[in-house]
């Protein structure tokens, strides 16, 4: 296999390793918080005495269902990510993709045993940084998609590195409030702390805010792969927000109106469920954005030192 070919299909492996992640122990890991599943079984890694692989998973009750159904993606997900570090070390794919492939692998581990530790120890605070961690692991499986893609050695320069430095620093700003907001989401959902309830749904309004700036200033920055970014963020950051107001109408109703929450509905574990999964995507991409920003940043400055050199050299030459 060619160097072209393996990265290619690296690339593909690296999608594919990430899509399923977000889709089984992602997802399922929502649906387990909004059901307060957590501690359905209080055995790990067995489930009510059975191994892993030998519970009746099929024919076993909605809570039981969900999480030992977050218990075999999390171990599909594992085993995925030992491929994917083999696969990324056996073929010549630069060494900073080696290191990611590495690192995921590694954090995946760390992730599998903090889900057990949360179990064992039957703690809140353990399931808050379990549900955190979780969304550090899979922005750096976004990254290794991204610096396994095709277009990641041709992406182009910024036009200015003033305006670069401008654009990196709000980049920046909004993945700091975009992950506080997430921290605050997760004690609201896992601790339920009365603070979290009053500054939530308010904070929620700084990163907007800088998100529209961000947006703005990357449109003057004259690079087509921090436009793309940033115009995701928004459309996360707007869904978000929309998302959080569905939450709270499915939770708490509006009695002034009539309404009244059916708790455990259908309607309330999708929406509370989704809120949380389309929160990770969201600090997810503001992960993707700084890196972009920082990346053609860095290469405007390569670039600036070669011509600096090269001029040098001339002149050197001419003289």
């Amino acid at each position: 296999m060619n160097p072209s070919t393996a990265r290619r299909w690296l690339h593909r492996f690296a999608w594919l390793t990430a899509t399923l992640t977000l889709l089984l122990p992602v997802t399922t890991g929502a649906v387990v918080t909004t059901l307060k599943a957590g501690m359905v079984f209080a055995d790990w890694p067995s489930s009510d005495g059975y191994n892993m692989l030998a519970y009746p998973w099929l024919s076993s009750a909605r809570d039981q269902f969900v999480e030992h159904g977050h218990r075999l993606s999390g171990l599909t997900i594992g085993l995925m990510c030992i491929a994917l570090a083999v696969f990324a070390w056996s073929v010549p794919c630069g060494r900073l993709a080696k290191v990611l492939a590495t690192a995921i692998f590694a954090t995946v581990f760390v992730q599998g045993m903090l889900g057990g530790a949360r179990v064992l120890l039957d703690k809140e605070t353990l399931a808050l940084v379990h549900g955190d961690f979780a969304a550090g692991v899979f922005s750096l499986m976004a990254v290794f998609v991204l610096v396994t893609s095709s277009g990641w050695e041709q992406r182009e320069k910024l036009s200015s590195t003033g305006i670069g430095r401008t654009v990196f620093g709000w980049a920046v700003a909004t993945l700091a409030l975009i992950a506080v907001q997430y921290f605050f989401g997760g004690v609201l959902r896992h601790l339920k702390l009365g603070w979290a309830w009053t500054i939530h749904p308010w904070f929620a309004l700084a990163p907007l805010v800088t998100v529209v700036v961000f947006a703005g200033l990357a449109r003057r920055a004259g690079s087509v792969l921090i436009q793309r970014c940033a115009m995701a963020l928004v459309g996360l950051v707007i869904s978000q927000g929309l998302l959080g107001l569905a939450t709270w109408y499915v939770r708490y109703g509006v009695p002034s109106w009539g309404v009244v929450a059916q708790q455990e509905s259908v309607s309330q574990i999708v929406v509370c469920s989704l809120h949380k999964v389309v929160g990770m995507l969201t600090l997810m991409t503001s992960v993707l954005s700084v890196v972009c920003v920082g990346s053609v940043l860095s290469k405007a400055h390569c670039g600036s030192a070669e011509r600096l050199e090269f001029g040098g050299a001339v002149m050197g030459g001419a003289t």
